[in-house]
């Protein structure tokens, strides 16, 4: 990871902190900087969390295997945190709001769903980009 890149995690990290971010669980590509980015994340949440490696965040793996993998770890509601890559982040936000959706590295979307995770089933609640950042 880049010293901008961690930097834009940190700060992420304290604004998320500050808006007392408490994710139940948090899932990672086996990725090394994705792992990383979680870490960073997950360690700002009260309590921390552990992260969890997931395969099925690898970059070019479709959103409802994505989903179906949560599934069976029994990740299906509550607030949860996934650290992946482009496109698949792109198309999972895509797959679970309808609307197809580009993201710049290191964004923060928030989907909530009614229900379980399924397609077309939430809504974007938030999206904190790198660049909209206080770091001066």
């Amino acid at each position: 990871m880049s010293p901008a890149g961690a930097r834009s995690l940190q700060w992420l990290a304290r604004r998320l902190a500050l808006e007392g971010w408490k994710p139940d669980r948090a899932f990672s590509s086996p990725l090394l900087r994705a792992v990383a980015s979680a870490e960073i994340l997950a360690r700002s949440a009260r309590p921390a969390v552990a992260v969890e490696i997931l395969d099925a965040l690898e970059p070019d793996v479709e959103p409802a295997e994505v989903l179906q993998a949560l599934a069976g770890l029994g990740a299906v509601s509550g607030r949860i945190l996934v650290v992946g890559h482009q496109p698949m982040l792109g198309r999972l936000v895509g797959y679970l709001t309808g609307t197809e959706r580009s993201l710049a590295p290191g964004a923060l979307v928030r989907v909530i769903c009614p229900g379980p995770p399924a397609r077309a089933s939430g809504q974007v609640a938030l999206v904190l980009a790198p660049d909209e950042d206080d770091r001066g």
